[in-house]
């Protein structure tokens, strides 16, 4: 009975010293080392987001229910304005489909070049800042009060309408607060607001097919 009970308690100390091991190991990563890891792993991701589009012309602001995955397939459909709500588009892995919610229509559009039109897309940042050469990371920036990391590539394609990118990661919850396009000179052409994201969420794959 006394061996047994040594042999329960050695057991629940080496259990519990691996545990303290493996925790020890998890804080000793760097945040950038958990983002890194973070998105490495990635394999889709769904978000609510605020999308506002500038232009020579203005301003236009979408609000936004996306759906994507690092294979290429993503869905963006409108919500708001009301007048807008129910459009999307999806491409699902060979074609792009653009749907009006007012006339029901469904149209395949061509696809522009060697892209599949995701540049607007989380996934797409993802393969952009692993594949790009020429990255900047700053550590230390806030917004809205959150630690930041800002993650910033270069967009490939040479559209000077979409020439690089900068992506604002929370230090903590490891999830993108912030995306923004901008041109070649420079200028802001797309901000990209995160209302609510998840990583690797269950989706199916009937998301990414046009209704």
């Amino acid at each position: 009975m006394l061996n047994a009970l040594k042999r329960t308690a050695f057991a629940m100390i080496a259990a519990a010293a691996a545990f303290s091991l493996s925790s020890c190991a998890e804080t000793d990563l760097t945040v950038m080392e958990r983002i890194q890891n973070r998105l490495s792993e990635t394999e889709s991701c769904w978000c609510a987001a605020t999308l506002t589009r500038i232009s020579n012309k203005g301003e236009n602001t979408y609000e936004t229910e996306q759906y994507n995955k690092t294979t290429g397939e993503y869905r963006m459909e409108i919500t708001a304005p009301e007048n807008m709500a129910g459009n999307y588009t999806v491409f699902d892995g060979e074609k792009i489909f653009q749907h009006n919610a007012r006339t029901g229509e469904t149209v395949e559009l061509e696809i522009p070049g060697a892209s599949n039109g995701d540049e607007l897309f989380f996934c797409s940042f993802i393969r952009n800042y692993m594949n790009s050469e020429d990255v900047a990371v700053d550590t230390s920036v806030s917004l809205d009060e959150s630690r930041c990391t800002v993650l910033e590539a270069v967009i490939p394609g040479g559209n000077r309408y979409t020439a690089t990118e900068k992506m604002w990661i929370d230090n903590e919850t490891l999830k993108p607060l912030k995306f923004v396009i901008y041109d070649a000179d420079g200028n802001e052409r797309y901000i990209i607001t995160y209302n609510e994201f998840e990583y690797d969420p269950e989706m199916d794959d009937s998301v990414f097919r046009a209704d």
